[in-house]
């Protein structure tokens, strides 16, 4: 398996770990019941990461995932796009889109926390997915093309000192 095609690999199934990891608190609040204990310390591990206001989150089995709604939607959309890249974009060969795709893919989180802010329209766990799902989805096309090109950069360095010697004398 190529390199670049391995780096896409670890990255797609960390992608969907993570999903399913988001998941994993209110499956097993669902078997084991909310008063176990176990969901809340499977939650504890994105407290760091996300505020996980309940208000805020998706519900699965009448409990919150892991993150709230916009995050949800981010890592979600992120491994979907990552799914959808190889059928959009070769893996062999990275291109590192505009800066600007990056900042088109925030302006909707950004004018939805904004707007909401100055009142200007209610924030809901909707405009939180959609928000959210927009830059989700943009987010591979930018970071998978990095990752492989910097991991390709890495190991072609590695080689060279390993032919040369770390002196690269």
């Amino acid at each position: 398996m190529s390199l670049p095609r391995l780096t896409y690999l670890v990255i797609a199934i960390g992608a969907g770990l993570w999903c399913a990891l988001l998941l994993l608190p209110p499956v097993v609040a669902h078997i084991a019941g909310p008063s176990s204990g176990a969901a809340d310390l499977l939650a504890s591990f994105f407290r760091p990461i996300c505020h996980q206001l309940e208000g805020r989150s998706i519900m699965l089995f009448g409990h919150p995932l892991a993150v709230c709604s916009r995050c949800s939607a981010i890592y979600f959309a992120f491994f979907a796009g990552t799914l959808l890249y190889p059928f959009v974009r070769r893996i062999e060969t990275p291109m590192i889109p505009p800066r600007w795709v990056l900042v088109a893919a925030v302006v909707p989180m950004v004018l939805d926390v904004l707007t909401g802010m100055l009142g200007l329209h209610t924030v809901t766990v909707m405009t939180r997915i959609w928000s959210g799902a927009i830059f989700g989805l943009a987010a591979p096309f930018i970071i998978l093309p990095a990752a492989i090109e910097g991991i390709m950069q890495l190991f072609s360095r590695a080689t060279v000192h390993q032919q040369k010697g770390l002196s690269d004398a």
